[in-house]
């Protein structure tokens, strides 16, 4: 499993995505994001079919956070 995280330090914001091999072909994108001080937030799944698709999607996320001024942590690999 891999799991990117962004934070926002002027909002007090993050934004995470774990990426999981379900036990089928799919791959699992799960989005978690919220305040760091509170409990408001969301969660989201998403299952794309191959690697590729994945890594195209986590590409457009981290254009996306880095536009609204998030910064990204660091990808971490289990």
């Amino acid at each position: 499993m891999t799991i990117y995280k962004w934070l926002n330090k002027e909002k007090s914001r993050f934004y995470n995505i774990a990426v999981h091999h379900a036990n089928t072909s799919e791959i699992i994108l799960s989005h978690v994001w919220g305040g760091c001080n509170s409990n408001r937030g969301g969660r989201k799944n998403l299952f794309v079919r191959t690697e590729e698709e994945a890594q195209k999607f986590i590409q457009k996320m981290m254009k996306r956070r880095k536009s609204r001024g998030y910064e990204l942590i660091a990808p971490i690999i289990n």
